[in-house]
């Protein structure tokens, strides 16, 4: 990997007639769906934690769209998280809500003994999914030895089972794992009456490939362990961008459960995302359809809960991909044209991917144009209609080179697809205006001194636009939290935040144009050579 981080070889899954499956495993007709926002969800450093009525409320939003299993918190944490895990069950018991509790736990007895409380408070048994660090660096941070492991798994295990409770070993990091130490956990686990093993790609390490390659293994060792009657969950994060993907392999290759939070949120860059977990899964068969009203709702009543707001480019549940809805029952108009709006689904038929037609106004210039359904806008901008001032940086949507507006709103065009934008406004950089009306934020940027490599200048021009757009005279921390999406690696952003505040004095006219700009006198052409002195 780019970090220099080493990728774990587990061992080739023994010859079966699937790849990725072994030979007497059944993969289930229909992946089950957890919904961890009420606890993984809840470690973002955005979200709040709701009120016990938000909660309640939002345990009946799952219902409705379809969730089996439900993470009621991590009781242990304090005596208001055992009040608030206590409530829900009774929620999800007196209103007999189809919903399977689960809650979290640390591999320690007296963890298991809050769920117990919370389980004879509610009027039912909840599952104990206990997580213990799996991965070489965590051991080797906490001074953790193999009897380490096995004997906290051991004792939680047995915890769980003089109270009667479902116990799932969750093992955090399970990508980053050794085989011979997943060996262990997974054993010590299966001792003690485990029915289910989690596996974690905590920091989204994994690609897809390595999700089939880990549930083989898993399934592998299960089969040797004569124990195909343990259940599989897996539990993704979202920081290489590879979440849906790996949870929708895990789904294939066979996994019982997978895990999701609603709108993905979450730590560090979030979880699974729920809505299109739930709708892709139905896509590929191992659900039922959801209906996009109930997703919406649920999605909408996450939000307010969390107290976050609904990304305007959110799968399914956006306000960009509601207004595509509507247009597709209604004709689409641009410029005074009226066309049918583009059909969305697209189809690979003999490996050659369906071409679109999109037609948008970039800079104001109204263009056409014909692309791949998989075409993000930054490849449309620079390779296609040749705008090459939005840089391809990432390409994951880590370093805001590539920030273009859409509709006044600044996007990161690497992760945005240009058939998004049909009928929409593009505005790059190429549209800030040039000599002899010098548009204030190059004026600005070229007085102090705010670009030195220049790699980042374009997309942090185009957030300063929108940013100005909004917020004619922001605060210098104003303009610090805007552009924080926006990486530079040579100015400090010092002069970048100085930049930005004269462009807003300029435009104000608080500030005159064009000081001290080279070529601001310009002198007199030179005479014709013949004309000139020898």
């Amino acid at each position: 990997m780019a970090d220099g981080s080493a990728r774990t070889s587990y061992p080739r899954p023994t010859v079966r007639p699937s790849p990725f499956s072994p030979a007497s495993f059944q993969a289930p007709s229909r992946t089950l769906v957890v919904d961890e926002t009420l606890r993984d969800g809840l470690q973002s450093a955005s979200a709040e934690n709701p009120p016990i009525a938000d909660k309640r409320a939002l345990l009946h939003a799952m219902a409705a769209i379809g969730v089996d299993v439900v993470s009621i918190g991590l009781p242990a944490a304090s005596p208001a998280a055992v009040d608030d895990a206590a409530a829900l069950l009774r929620e999800i018991v007196d209103r007999k809500l189809p919903l399977i509790p689960t809650a979290a736990a640390r591999t320690m007895p007296s963890d298991v003994s809050a769920i117990a409380e919370v389980s004879q408070r509610g009027g039912a048994p909840v599952e104990v999914y206990a997580f213990i660090g799996s991965s070489p660096i965590r051991h080797y941070t906490e001074g953790w030895s193999d009897s380490f492991l096995v004997d906290h798994i051991v004792a939680t295990g047995e915890a769980a089972r003089r109270e009667g409770l479902p116990f799932c070993l969750v093992t955090e990091d399970t990508t980053r794992a050794p085989p011979t130490t997943l060996g262990k956990m997974w054993s010590a686990a299966l001792d003690v009456g485990a029915t289910r093993l989690c596996l974690c790609d905590t920091v989204g390490h994994a690609d897809p490939r390595g999700v089939f390659a880990l549930v083989a293994y898993a399934r592998d060792f299960l089969v040797a362990r004569g124990a195909s009657h343990v259940e599989l969950d897996w539990h993704g994060h979202d920081d290489r961008g590879l979440a849906l993907g790996n949870a929708l392999a895990a789904a294939i290759t066979g996994v019982q459960r997978v895990h999701g939070t609603a709108l993905g949120i979450g730590e560090r860059s979030g979880n699974v995302a729920l809505e299109p977990l739930l709708y892709n899964l139905a896509e590929i068969g191992r659900r039922s359809p959801v209906a996009l009203p109930a997703l919406r709702h649920f999605s909408d009543t996450a939000a307010r809960a969390l107290g976050r707001k609904v990304g305007a480019f959110a799968p399914l549940v956006g306000d960009r991909s509601r207004e595509l809805d509507r247009a597709r029952a209604t004709p689409a108009v641009l410029g005074g044209e009226v066309r049918a709006a583009p059909a969305v689904a697209v189809a690979v038929d003999d490996g050659v991917e369906e071409r679109l037609p999109l037609t948008l106004r970039l800079n104001g210039e109204r263009v056409h144009a014909d692309v791949p359904a998989s075409r993000t806008l930054l490849e449309l901008l620079r390779y296609d209609l040749d705008h090459i001032g939005t840089r391809q940086g990432c390409d994951k949507g880590d370093c805001g080179a590539c920030t273009v507006l859409v509709d006044g709103e600044p996007v990161l065009s690497c992760l945005t697809l240009a058939a998004q934008c049909d009928g929409r406004e593009v505005d790059t950089v190429e549209g800030l205006r040039g000599p002899p009306e010098l548009d204030p934020l190059l004026d600005a940027f070229d007085r102090c001194g705010a670009g030195q490599c220049g790699f980042c200048t374009p997309g942090m021009l185009m957030t300063a636009q929108a940013l100005l757009a909004q917020q004619p005279r922001p605060t210098r921390d104003t303009i610090r939290m805007a552009i924080s999406g926006n990486l530079c690696r040579c100015t400090g952003y010092g002069p970048i935040v100085s930049a930005i505040d004269l462009a807003a004095k300029i435009r104000a006219g608080e500030e005159p144009r064009g000081v001290g700009l080279p070529g601001a006198h310009v002198p007199p052409p030179l005479p014709p050579a013949k004309d000139r002195a020898r």
